[in-house]
């Protein structure tokens, strides 16, 4: 399954551009991977790349970045898999130093936004090609393959352009924690960051503006296994309470095995500050921490001043379905808190 009909015409927009032929030995620097363009078999399958050019990749997810760039120098390039390798051989890739993990609409967005502020940090906000080569190891491509191609594709990802990059930090879709054993192998020494949010918060943020993943049959289901349910056909808000319990669940063992860093949504600017920072090794200078600072109380996804969610309305229904999330929620502030 490549994917449902939305996610892949979805891939196919960000391939919009002049065609640049692929040729060996061609230099893929200043190429990004976008996703894999299936054919009738898995052998078939082509790599496809955007230049960006002077673009650089700022935005609160790394589409937007791809629709700022202007239309006369958007350049799309389709490749073997194999050039891939080809580009992580040159070395110019920084590896990851953070993979941020989250349940959505719960402050992961400002925490990359943050990052990405500062020049030596590449920030890489739920890049597709991640999505598209997790599908294809589902689909049968063998472990090994599909292991080594995300591990060079998120060094694609972290290349550095100016010479000041020193960190690459990878945020990703939030079903993938789903995936975390998949990119633990790729990238075994990684530190691993878990953002999350009150459920009731999280599924009202949904209920005004559903992600993919809040809808059923929008992701491949080997991504997002979900129990066995009775929900009413259009009960969207029961899913996405299915949904928001199993990134919970997912998430659990992991922290409980001190793989995951948890950070609580009302952790947030402070935190960055006071602890991502060091952990991750990064050292900004005074006038760098000021504009972050200044970053911090701006909505990430749009650039406006932040005033907080709306109040959810009593009628909602979401308490109910908020309460059967809770336990999942709970188990995860006992482990931050130690309590």
């Amino acid at each position: 399954m490549n994917g449902t009909p939305a996610i892949v015409e979805q891939e196919r927009l960000l391939a919009k551009g002049e065609t640049v032929a692929w040729r060996e030995g061609m230099d893929l620097r200043g190429w990004y991977p976008l996703y894999v363009e299936r054919g009738d078999a898995l052998t078939d399958a082509a790599m496809c790349w955007r230049e960006l050019g002077e673009t650089v990749f700022s935005d609160a997810f790394f589409v937007n970045t791809l629709a700022r760039q202007p239309h006369e120098e958007r350049r799309v390039c389709r490749t073997p898999l194999a050039a891939l390798a080809t580009m992580a051989k040159l070395g110019d890739g920084l590896a990851p130093d953070a993979f941020i993990f989250h349940v959505s609409r719960c402050g992961s967005t400002l925490l990359s936004q943050l990052l990405a502020s500062l020049p030596q940090c590449i920030v890489m906000s739920e890049p597709p090609i991640i999505d598209s080569l997790l599908r294809l190891h589902h689909d049968g491509m063998a472990g090994s393959d599909s292991i080594a191609l995300l591990r060079q594709a998120i060094l694609a990802l972290g290349q550095r352009r100016s010479g000041a990059e020193t960190q690459h930090i990878i945020k990703l879709d939030c079903w993938h924690i789903h995936s975390l054993d998949l990119l633990r192998q790729a990238f075994p020494d990684t530190p691993c960051l878990f953002v999350y949010r009150e459920p009731l918060a999280v599924l009202a943020s949904h209920q005004r503006q559903r992600g993919p993943q809040m809808v059923p049959g929008m992701l491949h289901p080997a991504q997002l296994p979900l129990p066995a349910h009775r929900l009413a056909p259009g009960d969207l808000d029961g899913y996405a309470g299915l949904v928001l319990a199993s990134l919970f669940d997912a998430a659990l063992p992991h922290a409980a095995a001190g793989q995951l860093q948890l950070i609580h949504y009302k952790q947030l600017p402070d935190i960055v500050f006071s602890d991502v920072l060091t952990r991750l090794g990064i050292a900004p200078t005074p006038a760098q921490l000021q504009a972050m600072r200044a970053r911090g109380g701006v909505h990430a996804k749009y650039g406006t001043a932040y005033q907080g969610d709306p109040p959810v309305a009593a009628t909602s229904g979401l308490a109910a379905i908020a309460a059967q999330v809770q336990p999942g929620y709970l188990a995860l502030e006992a482990l931050r808190t130690g309590q």
